[in-house]
C-alpha cells in the first residue's frame, strides 16, 4: 500500500513574509509583504502546507533574545490567523558559530543552508521533498533546498549579496510570483 505523502512550501520569513528590517526584534515593526496573503491562501487552496523556516542568529549575537523573537513569531502568526492563513509550523535556528551568547554561539545542524529545519517538518509531516519548495532571498536559502532536495525561489534582496555561482530553480521577485510559478507546474 503506497501511503501519499504531502507536499509543502518552505519559507524565509524576514524578506519573504516580512520586509526584512534587520534583526527584527518588536512585534510592532512587522511589515507583511504585499500580496503574501493572498499567495498563502491559494498555496494552501492547492494542498501545501506552509511551514516557516527562518536563521535568527540575533540571539546569539545578543541583539534579541528568545523571548523578544516568540512575540514577534507570534504576532506574525496571529496576523495571518486573522486573515484566514494557518501556517503548518514555525522553525527557528537561534545559533550562530560567531555569536557572543551561550549556548547559541556553536556550530549546528539547523542553520541554514543545514537541513535541520525542513528534516524536522518532513519528519513531523510526512512530505515529499520532490513535490515540495523553498522560497527565499538569501543564498543560504537556495542551498538549504538543493541539500534539501527542494526547488529554489530567490526573491532578491538587496540587503544581501547574491553569489551568481549559487543558482536557484526559479528567480521571483516576491512571492506571488513563486505561486504562480508552482500553480502552473501542477496543471
Amino acid at each position: 500500500m503506497k501511503i501519499n505523502k504531502n507536499k509543502c512550501v518552505f519559507l524565509d520569513r524576514d524578506g519573504v513574509l516580512i520586509k526584512d528590517v534587520g534583526y527584527l526584534k518588536k512585534p510592532e515593526d512587522i511589515i507583511i509583504m504585499p500580496d503574501s496573503i493572498d499567495a498563502l491562501k491559494s498555496l494552501k487552496a492547492c494542498g501545501f502546507l506552509l511551514i516557516i523556516v527562518t536563521n535568527q542568529a540575533g540571539i546569539a549575537k545578543g541583539f534579541f533574545n528568545t523571548e523578544d523573537l516568540i512575540a514577534v513569531n507570534n504576532k506574525l502568526l496571529k496576523i495571518y490567523e486573522d486573515k484566514g492563513v494557518i501556517i503548518d509550523d514555525l522553525y527557528f535556528c537561534p545559533h550562530h558559530e560567531n555569536g557572543t551568547v551561550e549556548p547559541y554561539n556553536i556550530k549546528c545542524s539547523c542553520r541554514k543552508p543545514e537541513t535541520g529545519m525542513v528534516l524536522k517538518g518532513v519528519e513531523k509531516f510526512n512530505i515529499d521533498t520532490d513535490k515540495s519548495y523553498m522560497v527565499g532571498d538569501k543564498d543560504s536559502d537556495i542551498m538549504l533546498a538543493k541539500n534539501s532536495g527542494l526547488k529554489s525561489f530567490y526573491i532578491r534582496n538587496f540587503m544581501y549579496e547574491h553569489d551568481e555561482n549559487i543558482a536557484p530553480d526559479f528567480y521571483v521577485k516576491d512571492l506571488k510570483e513563486a505561486y504562480e510559478i508552482i500553480i502552473k507546474s501542477l496543471l
